[in-house]
């Protein structure tokens, strides 16, 4: 009985085999189009409800442009494909199955042409028509099923295990070296295509390999990396593509590049973290438009979400959060979050603020790693309210209570012109007057950044020379509105 099922289940899962039309390599695919193309633009509908789009007419419209010429040229152009610019500093670009694909504020700002662009949207591009995300998927179904990984399913995909689920879960699939591989070919393929300069592939590829030796967070590794890791020799075969190009006697010179037109799109966006969406000094935290400041404990990591900012303590033993609060009033709000199932010993307690209505109450709760004691006030700060939850392990309780108090005491509003008034560091884009070096260049046009930030987001060495009439990008204070 065993054995024939194990037969009908391989049968099945080699008859769901099929040549991609983009690789030409056969593909285990259990995942249908529609199928695929349902989780993608579900997919699609949380990330736009979770990071927010780039205000720019200009620059979206670009990036679609661009993109949507590549796709449409695919071996899928039948997709419904969409291509969004993120309001998010780091440096970044995902695709989701079936045609929705983003790419970050961040990555653009450290772009210099179009064609730099379509090398990352191409790249993408590539994940969708290759089906990667569909053939992980597809993986862990035959494995749920009862196909050991020993025969049919390849050992890489337990590291799949629990990601292939609708929704933002798809943003965590980290892709393979041979997808990645195999991304770069494809993107590669539709640039081409396109008569886009492939040689600024190799100065995108140089780019990210010099972005990734920082974080744009602290003890993080950059958005790009840790989702797209390097088979080791991108660059290199990106070099070794032209060669082959020059081989066939193609004039590289005549593919566009569009570098004036693309630096002109993006004169004038915010640089790196944007302080209206909140910031912190120290242990205190700032969200201007909010007027709001609240202090967390010192020595704690801390970390600002769009839709919470928290801290934890370092040995992980307790949690606080704060996040904005729904409905009329700390009552009504309370009384929906005590709503939800798994809370006990719920007691309302007093817990002072700097001023306004508050309720606060005790309570304990059951979480994945155990029972949870904590505490949370919903307050009110210049007329929006916000709840403070603070939390930690079974038997904590009198911890935290000293812990949640005092953040709940410092949060107020905050009146300093400095703080309402702050802006997001500007990309401001300079026509040279002159022929200089890049290093004359900072200094007589002096940039937030050091030198060599300066010189990876204009994609220049160290004692290069400008020419008169060059547009080179310098990053400036935000001027307060």
């Amino acid at each position: 009985m065993r054995r024939s099922l194990c037969t009908a289940t391989l049968a099945a899962a080699l008859a769901a085999c099929a040549v991609n039309p983009a690789t030409g390599k056969r593909q285990l695919s259990l995942v249908s189009k529609d199928d695929e193309v349902a989780m993608g633009q579900e997919g699609a509908q949380q990330v736009a409800a979770s990071m927010p789009v780039l205000q720019n007419q200009p620059v979206q419209d670009m990036v679609k442009r661009v993109g949507m010429e590549m796709a449409k040229s695919s071996e899928r152009p039948e997709l419904p494909w969409s291509f969004t610019v993120l309001d998010d500093p780091v440096v970044n670009a995902f695709a989701l199955p079936g045609g929705p694909i983003f790419i970050t504020r961040g990555i653009i700002t450290n772009m210099n042409s179009e064609a730099e662009l379509a090398s990352v949207l191409g790249h993408e591009i590539g994940h969708v028509t290759a089906r990667h995300s569909a053939s992980q998927m597809s993986k862990q179904q035959l494995a749920q099923m009862g196909l050991g990984a020993a025969s049919v399913v390849s050992a890489t995909a337990a590291q799949y295990a629990g990601l292939a689920q609708q929704g933002l879960g798809l943003l965590m699939l980290k892709y393979g070296r041979d997808d990645e591989t195999q991304a770069d070919g494809l993107g590669y393929r539709y640039m081409t295509k396109a008569s886009w300069d492939p040689r600024e592939a190799v100065k995108m590829f140089q780019m990210l390999m010099k972005t990734s030796g920082g974080s744009e967070k602290e003890g993080q590794p950059p958005a790009w990396m840790s989702t797209h890791p390097d088979p080791g020799d991108r660059a290199q075969r990106a070099e070794a593509r032209l060669k082959e190009l020059n081989a066939k006697n193609v004039n590289l010179d005549t593919l566009r590049r569009n570098r004036e037109q693309f630096l002109r799109a993006i004169d004038g966006l915010s640089y790196g973290e944007n302080p209206r969406d909140g910031f912190f000094r120290g242990s205190t935290f700032y969200q201007p438009d909010l007027a709001l400041q609240i202090t967390f404990p010192d020595g704690w990591q801390t970390a600002n979400q769009p839709q919470v900012v928290a801290a934890r303590e370092p040995e992980g033993k307790a949690l606080v959060q704060v996040q904005a609060a729904k409905g009329a009033n700390p009552t009504e709000a309370a009384r929906a979050f005590f709503s939800n199932q798994g809370f006990s010993n719920v007691t309302q307690i007093q817990v002072p603020t700097a001023g306004g209505p508050s309720v606060s109450a005790s309570f304990a709760a059951q979480a994945q790693q155990g029972v949870v004691e904590g505490e949370t006030t919903f307050l009110t700060v210049k007329g929006h309210m916000f709840q403070v939850l603070t939390v930690a392990g079974q038997g904590n309780l009198q911890a935290v209570d000293g812990i949640h108090r005092k953040v709940v005491a410092s949060a107020k509003e905050t009146t300093d012109p400095a703080i309402l008034n702050i802006r997001a560091p500007q990309l401001k884009v300079v026509q040279l007057p002159k022929a200089m070096t890049v290093e004359q260049f900072y200094s007589q046009y002096p940039s937030v950044l050091p030198l060599d930030q300066v010189l990876i987001i204009n994609g220049l060495e160290a004692g290069a020379q400008l020419k008169q009439g060059d547009l080179v990008k310098q990053v400036v204070a935000g001027t307060a509105r």
